[in-house]
């Protein structure tokens, strides 16, 4: 058998990895109340942390804060002191041009409308929740270059 043979069964393998991971990935997110109102899945199993994190200690509560952007278009969110707190509440949510650090969040002057009302949907009450930065997922942000998604949430006990 010569090299040329199994290095393309190799190639032929690496592809269908990634292909799996890619779709499994995309088949377990949750945009159940997207922009456009659609519903595709209710149950994510799998997370991708491509945001930054920081976090701010409040005694049984505490902040966390995520941004990402359309280079890496997943945001993950995650109330990870103990694995019982939930997110109870979204302190702040922007998709289009904010500004600032955690805590100190601003929002821009060409965000999506709905960014607010989605990410309540999709993490309140969660222990860990992911979003897409998109249009798709917020609706058109109206911002045409350095689009970002900044979100600061409450995590607590339930």
């Amino acid at each position: 058998m010569d090299t040329s043979h199994c290095r393309c069964r190799g190639y032929i393998l690496l592809v269908f990895l990634f292909c799996s991971f890619v779709f499994g990935l995309a088949s377990n997110i949750d945009i159940s109340d997207d922009a456009r109102g659609s519903k595709t899945s209710t149950t994510p199993n799998r997370f991708l942390s491509n945001s930054n994190q920081n976090s701010a200690d409040m005694g049984k509560e505490y902040i966390e804060c995520a941004e990402a952007n359309l280079e890496f278009p997943h945001m993950y969110i995650s109330c990870d002191k103990t694995s019982k707190d939930v997110v109870r509440n979204i302190n702040f949510a922007d998709y289009g041009n904010p500004s600032g650090k955690c805590e100190h969040f601003r929002h821009g002057n060409c965000g999506a409308s709905n960014t607010l009302r989605i990410v309540k949907k999709n993490c309140l009450g969660k222990h860990r929740c992911v979003l897409l930065v998109s249009d798709e997922m917020f609706g058109p942000s109206q911002c045409n270059k350095d689009i970002k998604l900044f979100v600061q949430v409450t995590c607590a006990k339930p």
